[in-house]
């Protein structure tokens, strides 16, 4: 994929050059400025919800948390350690707030986690779940369309709410009656 990607870039830019040269580098000096932008952004709201993921883990908060949704995770995932559940519900959590590349690392130790217990189901559910996600507050998207200078950013929370929900439902229809435990 990066090949064909390299070998379009090239040839837009040899046409660019022979039609508009000074565009081609106006271009590339705005992709890379607005590119760079967008990165510091992610990266403040991203450190800020890991800043308070890594509080709520040092007060043990995300194991009481865990043990609340003990039950529910573990009807969902079938089977899991109370350490794959403390993962999982932080995973779930973040997803729930909008913040995926948060949920990341958490999604990341809850199937090593699961890998360790051998528990393929859950595992698969996990993936379902993690790519489909439901967001009860697109966060990442709000900051985004305001960053852009969007007159409402905030409008696309139900949409949002709706779609992730049916995509999640049907996910995790799917996992359980194509993924044998």
């Amino acid at each position: 994929m990066n090949a064909v990607f390299a070998v379009i870039f090239i040839c837009s830019a040899i046409a660019i050059t022979f039609l508009s040269p000074e565009a081609l580098l106006m271009g590339l000096t705005s992709g890379a400025e607005k590119s760079l932008k967008l990165s510091f952004t992610l990266m403040v709201l991203y450190s800020v919800w890991l800043g308070i993921f890594n509080i709520l883990e040092r007060t043990n908060f995300t194991q009481k948390v865990a043990k609340w949704l003990y039950k529910p995770v573990n009807a969902l995932f079938r089977g899991v350690s109370d350490k794959s559940s403390e993962y999982l519900t932080t995973n779930i959590t973040a997803n729930l707030l909008g913040l995926g590349s948060v949920a990341t690392p958490m999604g990341i130790k809850a199937a090593a986690a699961l890998d360790e217990e051998h528990n393929e189901f859950a595992k698969c559910m996990l993936f379902a779940v993690a790519a489909t996600s439901i967001q009860l507050i697109p966060t990442t998207a709000i900051t985004l369309r305001s960053q852009y200078g969007s007159v409402a950013s905030a409008d696309i929370f139900l949409p949002t709410l709706l779609s992730t929900t049916v995509s999640t439902v049907c996910a995790v229809l799917l996992t359980f009656i194509f993924v044998k435990k």
